[in-house]
């Protein structure tokens, strides 16, 4: 009977992890042909800029996320309260407002593009609370439907934007913001809750804010490793290398999208009735899986780079040993990070904080010590990325053995 069991649990994890990544795989595609679109017809200063906005976006973004969607998941799977989801889209929706201010009073300053973005990253923060929202009550019919149609709408903004050749600060509205005004109430059965926010009786979650406090710590450091250089580049290198790191980043974000979406899936989970799940990540043979899917992920980013050069290499030269460097580190510190799944069902959130400290203490001094060359840069963030993720691994391990 145990068996049979885990064979119904393996199947069902199966078949929503499939959902998830079809239907990421979606967006991701529509988003990623829009900005590696724009890398080639927009002027490389036009695409430096679009990249920076980007940038900003995701900067904004986790830090007016404040931990919402790994908290409100953790706290929802141990009663099953609708409440504690909607408290969660409560305090995105109140910090859309937040946002477009502080947006407004850096584009007033004269930072225009680094303001839009500020204002965006909230806006943002919605769709990706409803995305939480419907992985944590593993509803993932709703979360496929949500997805196709966010990307229909961004791929129609997106082009629309770039065959009447706007400015790159309404493309980026398009492509970031007008899919979530457009579908954020109604696209999914998450939806309901944004609209129930605005009445829901607030609940008293014990821990909560503590849990969170220590879950945003790591969300900061894990965001501020990849983008807070390019804001490096942009004050001390040209346009060039801005607009080379954005494109790294750029081919990069669906493999975080991926990965971020397989980790939505699994932790719903491993925080209900699913032990066989963490146990098969620490078994040996879930270090044979991860360090194969590390082994593949290296090949494919292999042959990215090298469509990379050939596509952009007369515009970006060092684009393709870059990206290689990047990625080695990147998609290392993504499968590594899946042991980390265990801070959420051991109740060690503050390893993360910890870590995700050490990591700002680290990435800042080094970034300004040796921000001169963009081959240094990019070599700190890969080592930084998956050195973190290894020391995570190794203090939650020693925690299992205590």
């Amino acid at each position: 009977m145990k068996g049979i069991n885990s064979s119904l649990l393996f199947r069902r994890l199966f078949q929503d992890a499939s959902a998830t990544l079809l239907s990421t795989v979606l967006v991701q595609a529509v988003t990623f042909g829009i900005l590696a679109v724009s890398g080639l017809v927009l002027e490389v200063d036009a695409f430096a800029r679009l990249t920076i906005i980007v940038t900003t976006i995701m900067v904004s973004s986790g830090l007016m996320e404040f931990g919402l969607n790994a908290t409100a998941t953790k706290f929802y799977s141990n009663a099953h309260d609708e409440g504690v989801l909607a408290l969660a889209f409560e305090a995105r929706i109140a910090l859309v407002p937040v946002g477009a201010a502080m947006g407004a009073a850096v584009w007033w300053y004269g930072l225009r593009d680094i303001g839009l973005g500020i204002a965006i990253g909230p806006i943002l923060n919605i769709w990706n609370g409803m995305r939480a929202t419907d992985q944590a009550r593993q509803d993932f019919l709703s979360f496929a439907r949500m997805s196709i149609a966010f990307a229909f709408v961004r791929g129609a903004g997106g082009v629309a934007a770039l065959l009447f050749d706007v400015d790159v600060a309404l493309l980026a509205l398009a492509v970031y913001a007008l899919p979530v005004l457009v579908l954020g109430w109604g696209a999914s059965a998450s939806g309901k809750c944004v609209r129930f926010a605005l009445s829901a009786q607030r609940q008293n979650l014990n821990g909560a804010a503590r849990y969170a406090a220590h879950i945003y710590l790591n969300s900061i450091a894990f965001m501020a490793v990849p983008y807070v250089p390019q804001y490096i580049i942009a004050s001390r290198l040209d346009a060039t290398a801005v607009a080379t790191y954005g494109l790294i980043v750029t081919f990069t974000a669906p493999l975080s999208l991926l990965i971020y979406s397989i980790r939505s899936v699994l932790l719903p989970h491993m925080l209900g009735a699913a032990p066989e799940i963490e146990r098969l990540i620490w078994s040996r043979r879930g270090l044979i899986m991860i360090s194969s899917a590390w082994v593949v992920l290296i090949v494919g980013g292999g042959i990215i780079a090298a469509g990379l050069d050939m596509v952009y290499g007369h515009r970006l030269p060092q684009i393709e040993y870059l990206f290689m460097m990047y990625f080695f580190g990147y998609s290392g510190a993504a499968m590594i990070g899946f042991y980390s799944l265990s801070i959420h069902t051991r109740d060690l959130p503050h390893l993360a904080s910890v870590i995700g400290i050490t990591k700002i203490i680290v990435l800042i001094p080094m970034l300004l010590l040796y921000g001169e060359d963009i081959i240094l840069i990019v070599s700190i963030v890969a080592a930084i990325m998956i050195l973190s993720e290894a020391l995570l691994t190794l203090l939650i391990y020693r925690e299992k053995r205590s």
